[in-house]
């Protein structure tokens, strides 16, 4: 996809993604500091840096060389470009750091095969030239050109080892403004933090972040990357990407572990945070995600979760889907303790699609408004899926839980325990708060309250050998209703409107009734093979 384009363009146009970046195109490191005087030298190897470099001091025994780039030549008052400077003071073991003020930067920064390469910036503001037509993600008049990054640091081919880049802020207020902050190919030892992408992404060209740890032992992090005024659709901008930027992409490549701790991403067309292959891991801690189409969230890999997070959606986008979290591949994906909300839903709070082989939703809280969307969505090819002590309020006419299926003996069991469903949805739409059309299905000690009109029910079942077991179940109308032959047992169950508590048709076989409380009693249509006992039948 055009969100990994590998080829990159100097501002001639000529082609120069295989051009060396090793240490020996440029000038020794230790010669730079030479030149720049023996007192500036002296403390900076010494690990003394200058006063206006004091938020990265931290940092400086962890290289040989630690260079402020205003005091290298750099211009911080945005009005003459850094970028041939920077090509001169990058090199292995050695840190930048950025004083406060602006850096006007007119073509893309690229460093590969690196070794303990960082980027430190103190109130620093880094400016993009103007953008003025882009042509397959390359820009091709302006006062910028190239290809439409500003920091690419490590390519899938010669990625960089050890990455520092922290501390910046990148101002896309003007008109025309949005290129991709940064890029990053790392084997291991990734630490992206405290990025601010200021104004919207309206160029129609790379989103502002993508990275990749690419040894499978390896680990990055990304903390603090925010965004949050999300990217325009590319039929409203110069560039011609598909559909739009996505505010954070995880290559395809990336095949390590990657912390993602508490970013902001908002409104991107082409989804927020998108983890696009399945062999490494992601694991999402905090943040807050929304308003971005396809998804917010878009996971996949083994063992990758959400945890902790918040995504919301409240401005609709007429004509598209913006999903809450989509779960798209992988073995014991998570989503815990996270709050999804969809005051103005346009999509599913979370869907599990048929290439993940188990997941676990836990302790989270989903809130829908009066649409028709539904909360929890397992597609009918998925594996094995647990909902545990999860609090579901529906207010449009959804399903809060939509578990579908193929109903074959080889269905892989959902174990919905101790969830909560609430809110006024009505049965116009989707008659049922739940709807299980797959065979092997748990549903334990549930609480599930739908008052509202059109003959709303709390649970249907289509699949075969399903069990309900405790917990109530009240609606408007029939609250259990069994199509195949389930078993309920020790649960209560009363209709609001005086219907009766439990409707059994014609295809249900062997369905097993014992020891519930039924307000109303049953309605049995023609089931084949009813086993009733030690059941209760209270008047409404």
């Amino acid at each position: 996809m055009k969100q990994e384009n590998g080829t990159s363009v100097d501002r001639r146009g000529s082609a120069t993604e295989g051009a060396s970046d090793s240490p020996s195109t440029v000038r020794n490191r230790r010669t730079f500091l030479g030149l720049a005087g023996v007192g500036i030298a002296g403390s900076l190897l010494a690990g003394s840096v200058p006063s206006s470099a004091a938020a990265a001091s931290e940092y400086d025994d962890q290289y040989g060389t630690v260079i402020n780039v205003v005091e290298a030549g750099a211009d911080n008052t945005g009005s003459e470009p850094i970028d041939d400077l920077l090509v001169e003071l990058r090199g292995d073991d050695t840190l930048l750091v950025f004083p406060p003020g602006r850096y006007l930067m007119t073509e893309q920064f690229r460093y590969t095969g690196f070794e303990n390469f960082g980027l430190v910036g103190e109130d620093a503001t880094i400016v993009p030239g103007t953008v003025e037509a882009v042509d397959d993600n390359v820009v091709t008049e302006g006062t910028f050109g190239g290809a439409a990054r500003l920091f690419r640091l490590g390519v899938i081919y010669s990625p960089g080892r050890d990455l520092r880049f922290e501390g910046f802020d990148f101002d896309f207020t003007a008109e025309n403004s949005g290129l991709r902050a940064v890029e990053a190919y790392v084997s291991d030892g990734m630490q992206v933090r405290d990025i601010d992408v200021l104004g919207q992404h309206d160029t129609g060209t790379f989103g502002p972040a993508l990275f990749c740890v690419t040894d499978d032992d390896g680990i990055g992090t990304v903390e603090g990357f925010r965004a949050p005024d999300g990217g325009a659709f590319s039929e409203n901008t110069v560039g011609d990407i598909d559909v739009g930027p996505t505010g954070m992409l995880v290559s395809a490549s990336h095949s390590g572990k990657l912390w993602v701790r508490d970013c902001e991403l908002g409104e991107f067309p082409d989804n927020g945070l998108y983890v696009s292959g399945a062999d490494g891991r992601v694991v999402v801690e905090g943040g807050v995600y929304r308003n971005s189409n396809v998804a917010n969230i878009r996971l996949a890999g083994d063992y990758s979760y959400v945890r902790n997070a918040t995504v919301v959606v409240d401005d609709r986008r007429e004509g598209h889907n913006q999903r809450g979290i989509r779960l798209d591949a992988g073995e014991h994906l998570w989503v815990y303790n996270t709050d999804v909300r969809l005051p103005e839903p346009n999509g599913n709070a979370i869907t599990v699609l048929n290439a993940v082989d188990s997941a676990r939703i836990q302790e989270t809280t989903v809130t829908i408004g009066d649409r028709a969307n539904h909360g929890v969505v397992i597609n009918p090819y998925a594996g094995a899926v647990d909902v545990l002590d999860t609090d579901i309020e529906i207010d449009g006419g959804g399903h809060a839980l939509q578990i579908r299926g193929r109903n074959a003996a080889d269905d892989e069991r959902v174990l919905v325990r101790r969830a909560t469903i609430d809110g006024d949805a009505s049965g116009a739409s989707g008659r049922n708060a739940i709807r299980c059309e797959r065979a092997n299905c748990e549903f334990d000690d549930l609480i599930v309250d739908q008052p509202g009109p059109d003959y709303r029910r709390a649970i249907e079942i289509h699949g075969e050998n399903c069990e309900v077991t405790g917990g109530t179940y009240v609606s408007t109308h029939h609250p259990i209703i069994d199509v195949a032959g389930a078993e309920v047992s020790d649960v209560t169950a009363r209709s609001y409107d005086g219907f009766e508590a439990l409707k059994l048709l014609d295809s249900s076989d062997d369905a097993t009734i014992v020891d519930n409380e039924l307000y109303g009693g049953y309605l049995d249509k023609g089931a084949t093979d009813l086993s009733m006992s030690e059941n209760s039948f209270p008047e409404w």
